[in-house]
C-alpha cells in the first residue's frame, strides 16, 4: 500500500510512514563517551513500551552527510535531478528511519531511544532532518569522565591511541567541547531536548527515570529499577562497562576523578560550574571526616 500523508487537519498519525520519516516516536540520546549512556539504556530498556538498543553509529553519520550534501551539492540536486531541499530531507530522513526504526513496527513498542554517544555532535542537524524527533543529553562530571577515558585503550584505524585516552588535558578538552555542543543544542531545541545527569541516575534513579519517562510521554514502570535481573546483549564500546553495568546503582559511582581536579583548565572549570559541578564528588564528605 503506498505511503500517503495524513489529513493535515487531523494531526499526525504516529504509525504512518510519513510521521515515522519525520521522527515520530524517535528519541536520540547522546553525550560525551563514558558519561553513562549504557546506564541510561539499562534503566530505559526494561520498559514495556520502549526499545533502547546498543549504539548504531548511524544517526550522526547520516545527519552530517545530509547537511554536507545540502551545503555542497544542493544546487546540483535541484538543477540536474529536480530534487529540492525538502525532497532531499525526506529522502535522507527515510534512509535513517528505515535503518533504525524497525523496532517501532512491533505493536507493543511506542518509543525508540537510539543511544549513540556522538549523537550529541549532531543533535541540531538531526532536529532539522527529523522535525518530530526529540533528544536526551546525558552529562557527567568532567573529572569522572576524564578519569574513565584515561583508562580506555581506544585507537584510531592506524592503531594509534586517541589523544583523549592518553592525555589528561586532551580528555578534559574532549569533554568540554562535546558538552558545549550539547548545551548549544539545548538552547536551540528547548522543549525538544531533556538533560539527564549521570549522578542523578545513580543516586536518585527512580525520580530521575520517572522524569525522563514523562519526557518520553510514558509512565515509569517498577521493572526499570530491577534491570540487573534482565539480561541484555552489550555490543562494541558498551563492553567497556562490564562488569559494573550489572551492579546496583550507588553514590560510590561518582567522584572517581576527584584527583584530577588540580589539572582542570579554566575553560573546563567554567563548564563544570555551568553544568552544576562544583567541588569534586566526595570532597565535602572527606572534609567532614577530618
Amino acid at each position: 500500500m503506498p505511503d500517503t500523508d495524513p489529513d493535515p487537519n487531523s494531526g499526525p498519525v504516529p504509525n504512518s510512514g510519513t510521521a515515522r520519516r519525520d521522527g515520530a516516536g524517535l528519541f536520540f540520546a547522546g553525550g560525551c563517551p563514558r558519561s553513562g549512556l549504557t546506564v541510561l539504556r539499562r534503566l530505559i530498556e526494561p520498559h514495556s513500551r520502549v526499545h533502547c538498543g546498543p549504539d548504531t553509529g548511524l544517526p550522526p553519520s547520516i545527519a552530517m552527510q545530509w547537511q554536507n550534501f545540502g551545503r555542497e551539492l544542493g544546487p546540483l540536486h535541484a538543477r540536474d535531478f529536480d530534487l529540492g531541499a525538502e525532497d532531499m530531507r525526506r529522502t535522507m530522513a527515510g534512509l535513517l528511519t528505515g535503518m533504525i526504526g524497525t523496532p517501532l513496527d512491533q505493536p507493543e513498542v511506542e518509543m525508540l531511544v537510539e543511544k549513540t554517544t556522538l549523537n550529541v555532535a549532531a543533535f541540531e542537524p538531526l532536529a532539522r532532518l527529523l522535525p518530530q524527533a526529540r533528544f536526551i543529553h546525558v552529562v557527567r562530571d568532567g573529572r569522572d569522565v576524564a578519569n574513565s577515558l584515561l583508562a580506555r585503550d581506544w585507537r584510531d584505524p592506524q592503531g594509534r591511541p586517541f589523544p583523549h585516552v592518553t592525555d589528561t588535558a586532551a580528555a578534559f578538552k574532549y569533554w568540554t567541547d562535546l558538552t558545549g555542543i550539547g548545551l548549544a543544542a539545548e538552547r536551540r531545541l528547548q522543549a525538544r531536548i531533556c538533560r539527564v545527569r549521570y549522578e542523578d541516575l545513580v543516586t536518585r534513579p527512580k525520580a530521575t527515570v520517572t522524569a525522563l519517562m514523562t519526557f518520553l510521554g510514558l509512565k515509569f514502570e517498577p521493572a526499570q529499577l530491577h534491570f540487573a535481573a534482565r539480561t541484555i546483549a552489550l555490543h562494541g564500546l558498551e563492553l567497556d562497562s562490564l562488569p559494573l553495568i550489572n551492579q546496583p546503582l550507588t553514590r560510590r559511582r561518582a567522584g572517581a576523578g576527584a584527583a584530577l581536579d588540580a589539572q582542570v583548565s579554566p575553560a573546563t572549570r567554567q563548564r563544570l560550574v555551568e553544568l552544576g559541578y562544583g567541588a569534586p564528588a566526595g570532597t565535602a564528605a572527606k572534609r567532614r571526616r577530618r
